[in-house]
């Protein structure tokens, strides 16, 4: 969708038109899904030695997750100074929003405040009506006839020693020279929470910019483990695809402590105790760090399993 433009220039019959403040607020979109970023953009027009006075997004809008774009610097045009600032927006409920005006000053000597008109944007669900609730997983159907057992035991002896050649070609495809190099190591999720909690966002009045962070990192993590869509799903549905999927339960119940207590500050407005806001990258990092060591001890048993299995004999 092309970008919506809304403009409001106020002129002073006495200045030159170049040397009038102007501000023009726009989105990159008026209609985006559950969790996708959206991006607010404010054109400020103003003359040189002009302060500019922009309110704090992330107080003013309770409902989105704010995170501030680098600026770019001021540079001369028309006569006058252009500056550009952009915001990464995202909602993570559907539904229809405003961004209220927004009161900017241009202060030179006087203080001239300029508003912009509001600019809606609809949020729309990622499933689609009737798929709202996650179906349980159908106990197995027990089908008779079929192969005799001694045909299936030594089709498994197939199956795992392909495996176990697969694995060992593998392996010695890593040691050999002059392959293309192995991919990219994956994010590292610890140093993401790390950086989260270095970025001063609870001494700068940010505590629901933060706790979006800190529920996106988490999330994201997810997404990488599993194969999931857990950025477009509910804390709920999180945790449904997580039991169905035999998870450990206790990282289960922390995995949606953690969610849902990052729901609760970023759509109740919960304003948190200091001391669990501070430590929630610790929590986050825990997760993270036990997530990782319950797959490898996964990982590690089926390959003792496959070391294990004997090859058939002829």
């Amino acid at each position: 969708m092309g970008w919506q433009h809304l403009t409001i220039l106020w002129l002073a019959a006495a200045l030159p038109a170049w040397a009038t403040p102007a501000v023009e607020a726009r989105l990159d979109t008026a209609q985006v899904r559950v969790g996708d970023p959206l991006h607010l953009e404010l054109r400020l027009h103003y003359d040189q030695g002009t302060e500019v006075l922009v309110p704090a997004l992330p107080s003013l809008l309770k409902d989105f997750s704010v995170r501030p774009e680098t600026p770019s610097p001021p540079v001369a045009a028309g006569g006058g100074m252009e500056e550009l600032r952009r915001y990464e927006l995202r909602l993570y409920q559907p539904g229809s929003y405003q961004i209220p005006p927004l009161e900017i000053g241009f202060v030179q000597g006087d203080t001239l405040k300029l508003v912009t008109a509001p600019l809606q944007v609809e949020v729309l669900k990622v499933r689609q009506e009737g798929d709202e609730v996650l179906r349980d997983i159908k106990d197995p159907v027990e089908l008779g006839g079929g192969l005799p057992a001694w045909a299936w035991g030594l089709a498994g002896g197939l199956v795992a020693l392909a495996l176990a050649g697969g694995w060992y070609w593998w392996m010695q495809r890593r040691q050999c020279p002059g392959l293309p190099s192995p991919p990219p190591p994956p994010k590292d999720y610890l140093t993401e929470f790390n950086r989260i909690a270095a970025m001063g966002l609870l001494e700068r009045d940010g505590t629901k910019v933060y706790y979006s962070l800190l529920a996106e990192t988490l999330r994201r993590f997810l997404e990488d483990q599993l194969g999931i869509v857990a950025m477009e799903q509910t804390t709920e549905e999180i945790s449904q695809t997580l039991k169905a999927s035999r998870c450990d339960a206790v990282l289960v119940a922390q995995i949606e402590s953690f969610l849902s207590a990052a729901d609760l500050v970023k759509f109740a407005r919960l304003i948190p105790v200091e001391e669990e806001a501070r430590q929630a990258p610790e929590a986050g990092k825990a997760i993270v760090r036990r997530f990782l060591e319950i797959a490898a001890a996964q990982e590690a048993a089926v390959r003792q399993a496959l070391e294990r299995t004997p090859a058939p004999t002829g």
